[in-house]
Order: C-alpha cells, then sequence, then structure tokens
C-alpha cells in the first residue's frame, strides 16, 4: 500500500494548514505523450485502493495539497468516495515540456487542514451553480415556453409544454480556443406521456450565432440510446449529421458525465466524445481536406433541452450538476505514482494477486467466512489489500457479541461486513425456519443499535426449493418481505440464490433484496470454474435478474491459497470484463473449500438426522442449508477430491 511507502514531510508552505503538518506525501510522475509542450494542463488523479490509503486522509480528501517545485498547485475534486475507495482529483499543472516527464507531490494526513478545493482556480471555466446569480456565467435563453431554474446547486433546462418549439438554452459569455473539452455533469428527466423525453445538445457554438458554427453532441429516445453529432463549418461551407452513433443508456434521474473535445490534429478540426470519462472511438470524427464539418475558429460552451420537432409530449428537463472547460489533447499525459512503480519492481516475481479495480469503483468483491479463528488483524488487512471489500461472516444469535472485535477491525480497514443467517438445520418446517431466521435477525439489529461497530447488512439463504419447487420457494417469498419489514431501510439484505431457482422466483426476490447472489454450484454435478462455463450456468438467471432491475452478485469458490493463485486472479478479471457493461452486475463473491469442508464436517450428524425425518412441508435442513446458503460448491468438490483419493 501507498502509505507504507510514505514518509512524513513538513511543509510550511501550504496553505489553511490549521497549524498542524503534512504527515504523508507521495511523488507523482507525469509523462507527455502528444509532442506539444503543455502550458496550465488540468491532470487527473485517480486514487483507489491500490495506490493510497484512504484511512490516512480526511474522510472528503480536505487535507489534500499539490505542489511543483516551491508552488502550491491548484486542485478539484470532482469525487471522494471514502467507503469505495475511490477518488478522482483534478490538478493544474504549470508546465509538461513536449515528451518529457514532471514530477509533483501529493500532500495529506494532516486532521487539522480545511478545503482548499477550488474548481474556477484549476478550470479554464467552472460553474458548479452555487453563486447568488444564477447565471452570471452564461446568457440564458428560452422559448415556446420553455423555463429554467437554479437551486440547491443544480441547474434545470425544463421544456415543460406540448408544444414544437420548446427550448431551453445556456450559453458561456466566455470563448474557448480549439483544444478545450466541455464536461458537464448532467442527469435527463421525462414528465409527459412520450417516453423519449426532452433532446439533449451538449457542445460548441459560434460566438455571435448558434446555427452559424457548431459542434453538438446530440441525445434523445427514452434513456437516451441515441447519439448523434451536429457539426457545422461555414468557412467550410459544409454540414454533417453522423446520427445513432452510440448511447448513453442511463436510467433516467441517473447523474453521469458527457465530454465533448474539440481539437485540432493534423491542421484539420476533430471531434471525440466521453461518457463518465471514457472515450468513445464510435464518435470520433475528423475534418478532411475535401470535407471540412469542423470549425477551428473561438467558440462558445452551449447546453441545451428541447423538444421534437412532431409536438410530441416529450417534456421533461435536463439538470446539471456542474460544468466545466479545461484544455485538451488527443494523446493526453499519463500519470504514474513513483511508489507504485517501486512496488511492482518489488513483487515483479512473487505470484499472482487479487487486485480488481475497475474505473467505476463499484465492483464487490467479497469472501465468506465461517469461522473467524484464523482470521486475525493480519489476515483481515491482507484481504483488504488483495482487493477484497466485503465481508461475510457466519453469525450464531446466541455468541454474536463474539464478533465485535473482529466486526470491528474490518471497518477499520474499511471494509464492509455482512452478517451470514444460516437456515435452522434443526427446523422441521419452513414455518420452524422463518422463526429462526427472524430470531436471528432482529438478534442483529439489536446489536447493531448498542454495538460501536454494527454489521452493513445480512445474508439470507433460502431453501434450496428441491422438493416441493411452486411451494418452497413462494414460502420463501413471505419470509424475505417479513424480512425486509423488520430489517427496514438500516441494513443491506442479500439473498442467496440456490441452482433449482426459477426464473419467475427470482423475478420476485429482485423486488425485496438489495443484492442477489446467484451460486454456480450444484450438488453431485460438475462444478463449473471457467468463465465461459460460470457465465453459461447464470446467464439465463442474470436475464431475468436484469429484467427486474435487481443486483446481483456471481458466487464462485476458491482453494485456501487463493490469494496468491494466477487462476484465481484471471478469473475474475474475465467476469469483471465481461459484465462490465452489464447494469445487474456488481461483483463476485467467493468462498473457501476448506472452509466449507470444516462446516460440513461439523454438520454431519444433522444432515443424517435431518435426512430421516418428513414434513408436508419442505424445511431448510442439513446439507440443504448448506447448499442453499453456498451452492454447494465446497461439498461437491469435497465428494470429487475424496473420490479422487480413493
Amino acid at each position: 500500500m501507498v502509505s507504507s511507502l510514505a514518509f512524513v514531510q513538513t511543509c510550511a508552505a501550504l496553505t489553511y494548514s490549521g497549524g498542524g503538518e503534512w504527515n504523508y506525501s507521495e511523488e507523482i510522475l507525469i509523462k507527455e505523450n502528444s509532442g506539444s509542450s503543455l502550458v496550465n494542463y488540468q491532470i487527473p488523479i485517480v486514487l483507489n485502493s491500490s495506490n493510497f490509503d484512504f484511512s490516512l486522509a480526511q474522510s472528503e480528501g480536505g487535507d489534500i495539497r499539490f505542489t511543483s517545485g516551491d508552488s502550491q498547485l491548484k486542485h478539484w475534486v470532482e469525487e471522494w468516495n471514502t467507503k469505495k475507495e475511490i477518488a478522482t482529483i483534478w490538478v493544474k499543472v504549470p508546465s509538461i515540456p513536449a515528451g518529457s516527464n514532471t514530477k509533483i507531490t501529493m500532500y495529506y494526513g494532516n486532521p487539522k487542514a480545511s478545503d482548499t478545493v477550488s474548481g474556477p482556480g484549476t478550470f479554464v471555466f467552472f460553474d458548479a451553480f452555487t453563486g447568488t446569480s444564477a447565471f452570471s456565467n452564461w446568457d440564458s435563453f428560452t422559448t415556446g415556453g420553455g423555463e429554467q431554474d437554479v437551486s440547491n446547486g443544480v441547474c434545470k433546462l425544463i421544456v415543460p409544454k406540448f408544444h414544437p418549439e420548446d427550448v431551453s438554452s445556456i450559453k458561456s459569455e466566455d470563448e474557448f480556443s480549439i483544444n478545450s473539452i466541455f464536461v458537464v455533469k448532467r442527469s435527463k428527466t421525462t414528465t409527459g406521456e412520450d417516453s423519449r423525453g426532452p433532446v439533449i445538445s451538449q457542445g460548441f457554438v459560434d460566438p455571435q450565432k448558434e446555427t452559424k458554427n457548431q459542434i453538438l453532441a446530440v441525445s434523445e429516445l427514452e434513456n437516451e440510446t441515441g447519439v448523434s453529432w451536429t457539426l457545422k463549418n461555414e468557412d467550410g461551407d459544409a454540414r454533417y449529421y453522423p446520427s445513432d452513433l452510440t448511447d448513453i443508456d442511463e436510467i433516467e434521474g441517473d447523474w453521469y458525465t458527457i465530454g465533448v473535445a474539440w481539437y485540432m490534429e493534423d491542421e484539420l478540426g476533430s471531434v471525440a466524445w466521453y461518457k463518465d470519462g471514457v472515450r468513445d472511438s464510435t464518435m470520433d470524427i475528423t475534418s478532411t481536406g475535401e470535407y471540412d464539418y469542423v470549425p477551428v475558429d473561438d467558440m462558445k460552451v452551449y447546453i441545451s433541452a428541447n423538444s421534437y420537432s412532431d409536438a410530441s409530449d416529450n417534456t421533461g428537463y435536463a439538470s446539471i450538476d456542474y460544468a466545466y472547460v479545461r484544455n485538451f489533447v488527443p494523446e493526453e499525459p499519463t500519470v504514474t505514482f513513483e511508489s507504485s512503480m517501486q512496488e511492482e519492481e518489488v513483487i515483479a516475481e512473487a505470484p499472482a494477486r487479487i487486485n480488481i479495480t475497475p474505473a467505476s469503483g463499484g465492483i464487490m468483491a467479497a469472501i465468506r467466512i465461517f469461522n473467524t479463528t484464523d482470521y486475525d488483524e493480519d489476515a483481515i488487512v491482507e484481504l483488504k489489500e488483495s482487493g477484497l471489500n466485503t465481508i461475510m461472516v457466519l453469525i450464531n444469535e446466541d455468541d454474536i457479541w463474539n464478533l465485535e472485535r473482529f466486526v470491528k477491525t474490518v471497518h477499520d480497514n474499511d471494509m464492509q461486513v455482512y452478517a451470514i443467517i444460516f437456515n435452522d438445520p434443526n427446523s422441521d418446517t419452513n414455518e420452524d425456519n422463518s422463526v429462526y431466521v427472524q430470531n436471528a435477525l432482529e438478534e442483529v439489529i439489536d446489536y447493531n443499535n448498542k454495538s460501536l461497530s454494527a454489521f452493513d447488512g445480512v445474508n439470507i439463504a433460502l431453501d434450496p426449493c428441491t422438493n416441493d419447487l411452486e411451494n418452497a420457494c413462494a414460502l420463501n417469498l413471505l419470509l424475505l418481505e417479513d424480512v425486509r419489514k423488520t430489517a427496514g431501510n438500516e441494513l443491506a439484505i442479500a439473498v442467496d440464490i440456490p441452482v433449482s431457482y426459477t426464473l419467475s422466483d427470482i423475478s420476485g426476490i429482485s423486488g425485496t433484496a438489495d443484492l442477489i447472489i446467484l451460486q454456480t454450484y450444484k450438488l453431485g454435478e460438475t462444478n463449473p470454474d471457467t468463465r465461459s462455463d460460470i457465465i453459461d450456468s447464470v446467464a439465463s438467471r442474470m436475464g431475468e435478474i436484469r429484467a427486474s432491475e435487481g443486483k446481483a452478485l456471481i458466487g464462485i469458490s476458491v482453494n485456501k491459497d487463493f490469494l496468491t493463485d494466477a487462476d484465481v486472479q484471471s478469473l475474475l478479471s474475465e467476469l469483471e470484463d465481461y459484465y462490465e457493461d452489464d447494469s445487474a452486475f456488481v461483483g463476485t463473491s467467493i468462498a473457501v473449500y476448506e472452509d466449507y469442508e470444516a462446516y460440513a464436517s461439523v454438520h454431519e450428524t444433522v444432515e443424517v438426522e435431518t435426512e430421516n425425518k418428513s414434513s408436508n412441508t419442505p424445511g431448510f435442513t442439513g446439507m440443504s442449508a448448506i447448499a442453499g446458503i453456498a451452492g454447494v460448491i465446497a461439498i461437491s468438490f469435497i465428494q470429487k477430491r475424496r473420490s479422487k483419493e480413493k
């Protein structure tokens, strides 16, 4: 971790220290790649669990500072999420020579420091719509019933009426030169009967007449699934309207960023398009000598919401959280932490470790623990450094307080903790088990109300429904409804789904659970252990979860040495890559074979007893209960291994 490589440094020159000192610093190397010297160029510094220890900085990053030589640099925090361990900070670097490296220093670890972020100081243009004057940086325009509103730091461009000429737009007072990118954090809301909602246009326009020269990315249709260009260059007498090149595909009300880049390449104007900081090459357009689509004279930035010309009721509004313009070159500089370079050199010959850190920072990497005896603080730190961010631990309602120190240690390492509630292995009926689950849940809630370190969620195991599928699964849904009422909104609810579940059963559970864990293993069958086999085994169930707008973890099993197992690293990476654009996929859940084996041996007696019992309603009994919670990934493995040994 970066913190282990940081050193104590007092820097009196840093502003708003509060009388404290900065205890940590990192050297950051910036390499210029475009072949042009860059002046006052904005560089994104992306922090995550692989390069930064968030526990050493203030919870919102207010003590972060950057310097170059003896000068403190302007910076702005676009995102800082301590829980997810992801942050993006923009720093204005004074000079980056062509083809060369520039070094800056990041300081942190001063609990007394005050925040010094400055959007206007960092970017060429910046507006977060928090000032007293709503449009101090813009010329606003409405027609045909268009409206505008600025409140609580959000600007709304509204087209509220059934009218073919509804337009609400803002255009910057300042002009900008080519080699700029205009970035807006925005969302769309539809209020009319036409689900397409308003059309949103964003980009650069002529300073005098907006329709004269234009570089506009135009998005439309439901969830903005159609994105096109409007390119006009009066000097080149050229027009170009390539349509439906890509899609934004965001649920209404969700926030995202769109960047429209305008730059010079081979003495011709070019454009590029970014969503959430990622460039979409399908939107790349470069003028040619024959077709000079892209103007190169100074322009103003512009964003609008408007209705369709067919006068349909596609009313609604575009919301803007912030907007900025920064310098841009197509081959942007690369950023490297010098400590990361040293760390790579040290571990180059070591076994591969799990370390999945996607750009979104939203992937959950969970491990199940049946017995905390072998997991001291050092072991928890090792799990954290290996990329895991969630621990699901088995509880017993009678001794839940024995886990408090364990839960606190996990939280101290910025990981989540879920309480696993097993089905009662002694219950004869579903009703008996429901009482057990409810009692255990109430113990968790009581613990959370009194403890210094509460559980973040609960993980409920469901009956595999192997005997009376329809009846048992229906009773499971009733159980989950009761669980939700008991837990309220204080606890996240994760639910294990055995392989035997039907698609309709999953759909019902999606409406109650916050998270579904899809087990990929079934008792007595060959266990899938490759990307293709796992994907095939969950395909239909993932489809149902996707359709019901649920969220899913894919449960897999690993060996005891998974931290240094290259095959595990590869499998998790492959699953993440495959589901990268899947709205339903939120990560993976792993379980260790040997831990399941130990647990299974403890409950062998219960299995024998319950196999000889019968009841009118299927109970959550014996090894079926283990199959439900773990997808029987350990049991089938153990059987196969023992048969091989024989």
